[in-house]
């Protein structure tokens, strides 16, 4: 009996080890005290308050909603075409094709971002928001692609081949047969990117330049002073974020009961 619970509580103790210290941060956000440490001292909102009241944080949050909308586009835009690409054409070189989509993930990302910053500098191509979404999409593209794949995958052919057998045109299968099964994957695409563009901080941090989104500046606060508006912050950019993933696992498995 204890060789099967073992496995289990090995489980609760990596869980444990990962998330406690966002519970912590969590309990004290809403600590009436400016000092981090126990024992607490009241229930406070004053925290949160303080972040929406701060205008430089809210300007890096707009930075990144500037930057996150439009990388999560254009991964989903062409996430979706590699996915295309590699489930439903017989291609030569199909495994090479996943490979080099692949390839950003299995980098190291500061070895993408010394990488991406050289070929700017070479190119005489000053750092700015755009630099940040056209490095971002790249490193994000794999995720988009296996998650729009994956609902490609569960589509079942006949019915595009129904619509072809029934005079529709390739272009016109896909639009009215393809595209709406595939519509949640490409949500849930969206939604992913989204978060890991907003949160993305070793690549953003040497492509931003003057530009600096929500990850640098709490970066930068973290290394200089950690005060409990932070922890507010950081909470609520959790709370964000699992909001965002939920959506996106929602649509998944809508597409995959569809």
């Amino acid at each position: 009996m204890m060789a099967r619970r073992l496995p289990l509580l090995w489980v609760w103790l990596v869980y444990g080890f990962m998330y406690l210290p966002i519970a912590i941060i969590a309990l004290f956000s809403f600590n009436a005290s400016e000092i981090i440490a126990f024992p607490l001292q009241g229930f406070t909102l004053h925290w949160f308050g303080q972040v929406l009241s701060d205008t430089r944080l809210t300007g890096g949050l707009g930075l990144s909603f500037l930057v996150s909308v439009p990388v999560a586009a254009l991964s989903t835009l062409f996430g979706g075409m590699a996915a295309l690409a590699l489930t439903r054409y017989r291609l030569r070189h199909r495994g090479l094709l996943f490979a080099i989509i692949l390839l950003p993930f299995l980098i190291p990302k500061v070895i993408l971002a010394v990488a991406q910053l050289i070929l700017l500098s070479e190119l005489g191509i000053g750092r700015s928001l755009l630099t940040i979404i056209a490095g971002q999409a790249i490193i994000i593209l794999p995720f988009t692609t296996l998650v729009i794949a994956s609902v490609l995958m569960r589509i079942d052919r006949r019915l595009e081949e129904a619509a072809a057998d029934l005079g529709a045109s390739a272009w016109s299968a896909f639009r009215r047969v393809t595209l709406p099964l595939m519509k949640n994957g490409l949500l849930a695409a969206w939604f992913i990117a989204f978060v890991l563009s907003s949160s993305e901080y070793v690549l953003t941090s040497f492509l931003s330049g003057r530009s600096q989104p929500l990850s640098i500046l709490v970066a930068s606060d973290f290394r200089f002073n950690i005060s409990p508006a932070l922890n507010a912050l950081a909470l609520m950019i959790v709370v964000a974020n699992l909001v965002l993933i939920a959506c996106g696992e929602f649509m998944r498995l809508r597409s995959k009961e569809q």
